[in-house]
């Protein structure tokens, strides 16, 4: 599959984009070694870690993402011993849903699948079905209102809410997207409208007006469909379109890069549902064959060769996909490994009914209501 790049510099002036937001999270504790004759994972003992100070080999490995940091534990009894104690896992996602039978159309329900706990609370945003959740990270929502037309930043766990500038005219974005919480001073937020250039729109929280960039359109021979569903990863936004082209957005340079990277058969020839979810700097891509065989096939984006290669398990990833956006959970039980749960889906973990508008959200770290 040949695959081609172009490079596109906005017509406006560079601007700085501001660190990636480190975020704590929680200390998970596990076993050291593994007890199991012949397993791959047990501790070899060796020198390793006399050569380094603990503090400085925890400060080393507390930097590393969960598999870099299992692979490190095995390295000798010391490292595992340090690797464990610095340990991060993420907390396994939220759902929030429309609680059933409430005269109050504005009622919800926030469930933590990891203690069973509902939570009830009122938010007259969302009292009917003219919205769309675009995104979510560090447990806020970002949603697109239709009736009227508004932006808005919801926290249900906070109630927060923050409603953003009307987007110039004529440059609602089809694809939207944020790079951290907007309390955060990293907070970017992307609007995506690609006709006959594209458009791309910027705001920071505390601006009162969108700084528009403009990209020449190499595309306009080209069936593009249009931007679906993006992705932040590394400092980089990736948008996929429903015709197969992925196009990354650097917000420090002000680029546009077109990697003209197709999956045949399109997955939008079947009008199959499409989503993308990052973890750790790696890009998934996964879309039903079509209507009549549901069954997902999953891709992994391989920068250096800038194509897609199909992949028939997760790395022991979990993915939690809603409409526009998925999160992905490493470290789960055997079980939810390897496995996809959507928001549509009868059966999601630990719940029997999952009701339509039910929608995954980041949740906040520590997280006390």
């Amino acid at each position: 599959m040949k695959t081609r790049r172009e490079t596109y510099t906005a017509e406006t002036p560079t601007s700085l984009f501001p660190e990636s937001l480190l975020t704590v999270k929680q200390f998970v504790q596990a076993p050291c070694s593994i007890g199991n004759r012949g397993s791959k994972m047990k501790c070899i003992t060796r020198l390793w870690g006399l050569n380094i100070p603990s503090e400085l080999l925890q400060e080393i490995l507390s930097r590393l993402g969960l598999k870099e940091n299992i692979r490190a534990s095995i390295v000798c009894k010391t490292w595992c011993e340090a690797a464990v104690s610095v340990r991060k896992l993420q907390p396994r996602p939220w759902l929030l849903y429309p609680q059933e039978g409430s005269e109050d159309k504005g009622d919800y329900i926030l469930y933590d699948p990891s203690s069973s706990q509902t939570y009830k609370f009122n938010f007259p945003e969302l009292e009917n079905d003219e919205f769309d959740y675009t995104s979510t990270r560090d447990g806020w929502l970002f949603m697109l209102k239709h009736d009227p037309w508004e932006l808005l930043l919801l926290n249900p766990f906070t109630g927060e809410r923050i409603h953003l500038p009307k987007l110039p005219e004529k440059t609602s974005g089809n694809c939207l997207d944020f790079s951290a919480a907007p309390t955060s001073s990293s907070c970017l937020v992307i609007s995506l409208n690609y006709t006959d250039y594209g458009l791309i729109n910027i705001w920071r929280p505390g601006e009162t007006v969108w700084t528009t960039h403009r990209f020449k359109n190499h595309l306009e021979n080209q069936p593009v469909g249009f931007w679906y569903t993006c992705v932040f990863s590394n400092g980089l936004f990736y948008f996929h379109s429903t015709w197969g082209f992925l196009g990354v957005m650097d917000p420090s340079k002000l680029t546009w890069n077109n990697l003209l990277v197709k999956l045949y058969p399109y997955p939008g020839a079947f009008d199959s549902e499409l989503f993308m979810a990052e973890h750790e700097g790696e890009i998934f891509l996964g879309f039903t064959r079509d209507i009549k065989n549901p069954s997902v096939v999953i891709f992994k984006l391989n920068l250096n060769r800038n194509g897609w290669e199909e992949t028939r398990d997760l790395d022991g990833l979990t993915i939690f996909t809603s409409h526009r956006f998925s999160l992905t959970r490493a470290g789960l039980p055997l079980e939810m490994r390897n496995k996809i749960y959507t928001s549509q889906s009868p059966r999601p973990p630990s719940m029997l009914v999952f009701p339509y508008r039910g929608v995954w959200v980041d949740p906040l770290h520590n997280v006390n209501l």
